[in-house]
């Protein structure tokens, strides 16, 4: 009876595999969000690629994906992903389980600022995101839980002429402790015109706050400092209370 048991297992598993290997990958398509659509898609379900992926209207870039098989066992879709974006390269593994929950894991690469300029960032501001996120879980369409580290570096404002912002560090998962949000800490990397403290809250909806201080170094140019006097007046050590409040 066991070994009944498994010769069923692996027929079922070999199934999955095969039906999983030949089915197109246009049948892909109508799982995806509809703030994102892919063009140029061609392959299949286990491998294949789109020539070019936008979200919101903004593109992204090309988009390659392999399935892992083996979480077709456990009723789950696992693959890995690869973004690659103008100036860039992103990695990830994405696992689609039961109840609606998608995880995105080992999220790492590289890309200009200007690819998500309009999105989650200013069409001004220019400069390199590094990430190296360990998580995102998504339930329901909601988001649930994140950890791992953004980093954005050399940023400037062309708007601004140039103007040198700096470099900065979001380490997702920290402070806010019992908080029903996705807390994190931003802080400057130092040899900016800024310093840079703050905690960033972030709702399940995608809505935002982020609370800190700010001060500026001998770094600090007059523009800088006349933005920074739009701010409450600095406290002994110049440090002025700041908070941003929006929404992805």
């Amino acid at each position: 009876m066991r070994r009944t048991r498994l010769l069923l297992a692996a027929g079922f598993a070999a199934f999955l595999v095969f039906l999983v290997a030949f089915l197109p990958a246009s049948l892909l398509l109508r799982y995806v969000p509809a703030e994102v659509t892919l063009a140029g898609v061609s392959g299949t379900i286990w491998r294949g690629s789109a020539a070019s992926v936008n979200v919101k209207g903004t593109p992204i870039g090309s988009l390659s994906w392999s399935n892992r098989p083996w979480r077709l066992l456990v009723a789950e879709l696992q693959y890995g992903l690869d973004l690659q974006p103008a100036g860039g390269s992103v990695q990830m593994t994405v696992t689609a389980g039961r109840n609606g929950r998608i995880d995105l894991e080992r999220i790492e690469g590289a890309f200009p600022v200007e690819l998500v300029s309009g999105l989650v960032a200013p069409e001004s501001w220019k400069g390199t995101v590094e990430l190296d996120v360990d998580r995102v879980a998504i339930q329901s369409g909601l988001l649930d839980s994140a950890a791992g580290v953004i980093v954005v570096r050399d940023l400037t404002d062309a708007r601004s002429g140039g103007i040198n912002i700096g470099s900065f560090e979001l380490t997702l998962g920290e402070g806010a402790v019992g908080s029903e949000s996705i807390a994190g800490r931003l802080t400057d990397l130092g040899g900016g015109p800024m310093r840079v403290r703050a905690t960033l809250e972030i709702g399940h909806d995608l809505g935002y706050l982020i609370n800190g201080d700010v001060a500026a170094t001998p770094a600090a140019g007059p523009r800088v400092l006349r933005a920074l006097s739009a701010l409450p007046p600095p406290d002994s050590l110049g440090r002025r209370p700041f908070a941003i409040e929006g929404s992805v």
